[in-house]
């Protein structure tokens, strides 16, 4: 009888063991939060182009360029990005060898919308001509995303110019006023080559405008400028092939007249294949 007490006693015991096991708590994992990203963080790239234009006007009398650039910057939030950098190219335009622009300014996104306000001087290390040489200007470039194809922009960019209206042949008569504005937009066709490969129509049409000043003293007028490119896009690299035109010639506008090639028209006609590499410090983590 014993035996028999003993061996149902066994039974309901191990019976319960499952249970008691499940009632008894179990030591949690320890889960190590991920480290926030840094708000700091650099751009940098290169760029090799066949003319570096500029507003429609050849930099580099129709030749080759090498560009690059760094930039840092400081994100507060979604909605603010503080930035500073500099832009380098290499130039042939008979006044100087080289142009960097130094900028900085502040990004702001709500929603859909982006306006970067800024500054940028324009440094030509040892260049000069008609007194002209580095300048500075401020710029607003607002953006609007209506979807994932289709962003629209413009920039509004402008100061006096003209080094303080020096010329050849002082004294400067009239204003030393330059600015212009511009309209642009990025469509995304919807036809990939390839899984990492984007493609890109980007037009756009500005007008550069100068005030009384630099069209009496330097002979240097008003023009419409536009061009339209695509964009072949694969990581990191871009291959942008645009066009570019003007409405205005080396006959009428000094801003076209390159001083060592008489005759050049740096604002003539342009197809422009460029080849550029963009990336940043924490894409490359």
């Amino acid at each position: 009888m014993k035996k028999v007490v003993l061996s149902v006693v066994a039974a309901l015991a191990l019976s319960a063991a499952p249970a008691l096991a499940a009632d008894m708590p179990t030591k949690a994992k320890v889960v190590v939060p991920a480290a926030a990203p840094s708000p700091w963080d650099i751009a940098f790239g290169t760029a090799f182009t066949t003319d570096y234009m500029l507003r429609g006007v050849s930099q580099s009398a129709h030749k080759p360029a090498v560009q690059g650039y760094f930039e840092g910057r400081y994100t507060f939030n979604d909605m603010i990005t503080l930035y500073a950098g500099v832009w380098g190219s290499s130039l042939y335009t008979g006044f100087a060898n080289a142009e960097f622009d130094i900028s900085g300014g502040v990004r702001l996104t709500f929603g859909n919308f982006g306006l970067d306000l800024g500054y940028v001087y324009y440094d030509y290390p040892d260049g000069t001509i008609n007194g002209f040489g580095s300048f500075g200007e401020f710029y607003a470039k607002p953006t609007y995303k209506f979807n994932d194809w289709l962003t629209v922009g413009a920039i509004l960019d402008g100061g006096d110019n003209f080094n303080n209206k020096l010329t050849l042949a002082p004294p400067w008569v009239g204003n030393g006023t330059a600015y212009y504005y511009s309209a642009n937009a990025v469509i995304t066709l919807p036809w990939k080559p390839h899984p990492d490969v984007t493609l890109s129509i980007n037009p756009e049409v500005g007008r550069q405008v100068f005030g009384s000043g630099p069209n009496f003293n330097l002979g240097v007028a008003s023009y419409t400028y536009w061009d339209i490119g695509l964009d072949i896009a694969y990581k990191a690299l871009t291959l942008d092939l645009r066009y570019w035109d003007t409405n205005t010639s080396n006959t009428t506008n000094a801003i076209c007249v390159v001083n060592l090639h008489p005759g050049m028209d740096a604002c003539s006609p342009r197809f422009v294949a460029t080849l550029k590499f963009d990336t940043t410090f924490a894409a490359l983590k």
